[in-house]
């Protein structure tokens, strides 16, 4: 039963007008933040390995962005649609349906967190190589931002399908992960870092290895920690509400 409803999930995960609009959007703001970043700074700025680490950070964080957006959709989508209906009805227990869609949703955010450190990697690189400054990451570098990054898109994938179970309307799930990541988040880690540094992004940016004001593994445990809160309570919710 488990192989199968994986099974069933990863078909419904399949490349779809949506699936591409996020990516697209993805691929959109992660090219234009780091081409503002890098031609908005001075030369000797960023020269440095340290600054350069720092502008990749907009990989990473719509990595993240994007995949807690394709989780949330997973489940919002059957429920808007109504398409979940006959799924419980073939699988009346609900918590093989909830597990399947967290992991194959964590499966994408990889997918999600790849493509975004990969775009964010080549794109600096060219900004940078358009301005004469010398790349100060080397490879191993690249491959800590791509390997840290997929993990936090999975978590906060997972996490989206929780806050998707959770508000159920598929428009507020997606207008509060934007709200939370470009409102709350920004401006808490503007007016207050000390707080900000211990929010899901921050935890995210920590995992990535671009924080210094926060270790990779306490950033990794926090995501962790939120992510199982938000699937734990869409979950718990999906299990006793009714199916409309």
């Amino acid at each position: 039963m488990v192989i199968g409803q994986l099974r069933s999930e990863l078909l419904k995960q399949r490349p779809t007008g949506t699936t591409l609009y996020l990516l697209a959007a993805m691929f959109g703001l992660v090219a234009l933040v780091i081409t503002m970043n890098v031609l908005a700074v001075g030369v000797d700025d960023l020269s440095s390995s340290a600054r350069q680490l720092q502008d990749f950070e907009a990989g990473s964080k719509a990595g993240m962005l994007f995949a807690g957006l394709a989780g949330a959709i997973a489940i919002t989508a059957e429920l808007r649609y109504g398409t979940i209906r006959p799924t419980f009805l073939v699988t009346p227990r609900r918590g093989p349906v909830i597990g399947a869609k967290l992991a194959i949703s964590a499966l994408v955010g990889v997918v999600f967190g790849l493509l975004a450190e990969g775009l964010m990697a080549v794109v600096a690189s060219v900004a940078l190589a358009a301005r004469g400054i010398d790349n100060q990451l080397a490879g191993g570098d690249y491959l800590q931002l791509l390997a840290s990054g997929a993990a936090a898109a999975a978590l906060w994938a997972a996490a989206g399908v929780g806050v998707g179970a959770l508000v159920r309307n598929q428009v507020g799930a997606i207008v509060g992960l934007c709200a939370w990541v470009f409102l709350v988040e920004s401006t808490t880690e503007s007016f207050v870092p000390v707080f900000g540094r211990f929010l899901p992004g921050g935890a995210g940016i920590a995992l990535a290895g671009n924080s210094d004001a926060l270790p990779a593994v306490v950033g990794a445990l926090l995501l962790v920690l939120y992510a199982a809160a938000a699937a734990a309570a869409g979950w718990r919710a999906t299990l006793r509400r009714d199916i409309a």
